[in-house]
C-alpha cells in the first residue's frame, strides 16, 4: 500500500482531478464551475499517491448573511472526494482537516453532503433548512401576455443585471444567503446555465426575476427575488410567477420544486402558484465553528447558484 500525500494542488493537477470527479460523484462533477476560480489552486487541497492524485478537497472563501445584519467569513467546502483504490483509510478526514488548517480568518466552516457522518467526527453538525415546496402543481390559468416579463437563456454574462434586486431581498432578511463577489455570480451562471431568466424592470431597472426550467414533467424554480424598494414588491413576484406558469403550462409541468425562502410575502405569492406544494426540510448542510459560533437563527436559505 503506498503512502498519501496530502498537499496543495498543482496545475498539472487540473486534468486528474476532471477525471476524479467525474468519477466520484452522481451525477458526474464538471470543473467548469472551478475552472472560473483564478484562486483555484490556491484553494484546493489534493491527496496523491504512487498511481496519481486519489483525493481533493476544495475550500472556498465566502461571505455569507447572519442573524442581525451581520455577514460573515466562512470557508466554504466542497469537491471532496476519494478514489476509489484509496477508499478506507481515513483520507477523508485528513483533507478536511488540511482545508481547515488553510482557512485563514474564517469565522466558521460550511459545506453540503448526503453522507454526513463523514463530517461529523471533524467536528461539522447537521442543520435544517425550509429551503424547498414540493408537490403536484396545476397551471392556476393566469395569463402573463401583458405582463412586462423580459425571457433570456441563462448563461455567462447575462446575471449581472440582477445585482441589486438580489442583495436587497435578501438584506436583513435571510441567513445562509450569500454576498455574492463577482466570482460568486459568474460560477452561480455556470451553475444554472441553460435555465429561463424571467425579468422583470421598471424605469430602466430590473426590480425582480425568477430562473426556472423544466425538466420532463417537473418544474423547478431555481431562484427569485423581488426589490422590496420597488413601489410594489407583490406585484413583482405574481407577474413573474405568472410568466413561469405560462411556460409550464405548454410544456405540460405535472410536478413542480420551488427554492424560495420561507418569508412571509414568498410565501403568499407561491401560495397562488403551487397551493399544493408543501416545505421541504433540507439537512444536507454542515457548519463547524472555527473562530466563532455561526449565527444562523432565523429564515435559512440557500439556492441552486450558490452550491460550491
Amino acid at each position: 500500500m503506498s503512502t498519501v500525500d496530502v498537499r496543495p494542488a498543482r496545475a498539472e493537477d487540473q486534468s486528474a482531478l476532471a477525471t476524479l470527479w467525474a468519477a466520484a460523484f452522481t451525477p458526474p462533477l464538471a470543473p467548469d464551475q472551478w475552472l472560473v476560480d483564478d484562486e483555484r489552486l490556491d484553494h484546493t487541497i489534493v491527496a496523491a499517491d504512487d498511481e496519481g492524485v486519489c483525493g481533493s478537497i476544495y475550500g472556498l472563501p465566502k461571505r455569507l448573511r447572519e442573524a442581525d445584519g451581520g455577514v460573515a467569513q466562512v470557508h466554504a467546502i466542497g469537491s471532496v472526494a476519494v478514489a476509489e483504490r484509496a477508499r478506507g483509510r481515513g483520507l477523508a478526514r485528513r483533507l478536511v482537516a488540511a482545508t481547515l488548517d488553510a482557512a485563514g480568518d474564517a469565522d466558521w466552516a460550511l459545506l453540503f453532503t448526503g453522507t454526513p457522518d463523514v463530517y461529523r467526527s471533524s467536528g461539522f453538525e447537521t442543520f435544517p433548512m425550509p429551503r424547498t415546496l414540493a408537490g403536484p402543481w396545476t397551471a392556476p390559468g393566469a395569463d402573463a401576455e401583458s405582463a412586462a416579463i423580459g425571457r433570456e437563456t441563462v448563461g455567462l454574462g447575462t446575471l449581472g443585471p440582477l445585482r441589486d434586486a438580489y442583495e436587497r431581498s435578501r438584506a436583513g432578511e435571510v441567513v445562509l444567503a450569500p454576498v455574492r463577489s463577482d466570482r460568486d455570480w459568474t460560477m452561480a451562471e455556470i451553475r444554472l446555465r441553460g435555465a429561463t431568466l424571467y425579468r422583470r424592470e421598471e424605469a430602466g431597472a430590473t426590480v425582480g426575476y425568477a430562473i426556472a426550467e423544466v425538466r420532463g414533467g417537473l418544474g423547478l424554480l431555481h431562484e427569485s427575488a423581488a426589490d422590496p424598494t420597488a413601489p410594489d414588491p407583490d406585484a413583482v413576484r405574481r407577474t413573474l410567477l405568472e410568466a413561469v406558469a405560462a411556460d409550464w403550462a405548454a410544456a405540460g409541468v405535472r410536478t413542480c420544486d420551488l427554492a424560495v425562502p420561507a418569508l412571509a410575502a414568498e410565501e403568499a405569492a407561491i401560495r397562488a402558484f403551487a397551493p399544493a406544494a408543501v416545505r421541504q426540510d433540507d439537512r444536507t448542510g454542515m457548519i463547524r465553528p472555527l473562530r466563532r459560533e455561526a449565527r444562523v437563527d432565523g429564515i435559512r436559505h440557500f439556492t441552486a447558484g450558490d452550491y460550491f
